[in-house]
């Protein structure tokens, strides 16, 4: 009768090897998420454009000054304050 020899396993080895995988994997995982959420960013920002190019339009057809005025100025505030979020998050990302 043939004897087989159980392989002696090295409990650090194994360790330091699914520590060195579960590190890769989370790696892997980040980056994953960063190019996630920059199609996203992506996809947001040209929503608030238009919606913004939109405003515009409907302030130069306005018939009344005030209501131009008005137009206009939310469409510079939401671009202001879009363009600053928007940096914000991307910055945090990368």
């Amino acid at each position: 009768m043939a004897t087989t020899k159980n392989p002696t396993i090295d409990p650090l080895a194994a360790a330091e090897t699914a520590t060195q995988q579960l590190q890769e994997f989370g790696e892997r995982a980040a980056d994953s998420g960063r190019v996630v959420g920059r199609l996203v960013l992506d996809a947001y920002e040209q929503a608030v454009k238009t919606l913004i190019e939109f405003e515009k339009r409907a302030a130069e057809a306005a018939p009344v000054e005030w209501v131009k005025t008005a137009l206009s100025a939310h469409a510079s505030f939401v671009g202001d304050i879009n363009s600053a979020y928007l940096k914000a998050v991307r910055d945090a990302i990368n």
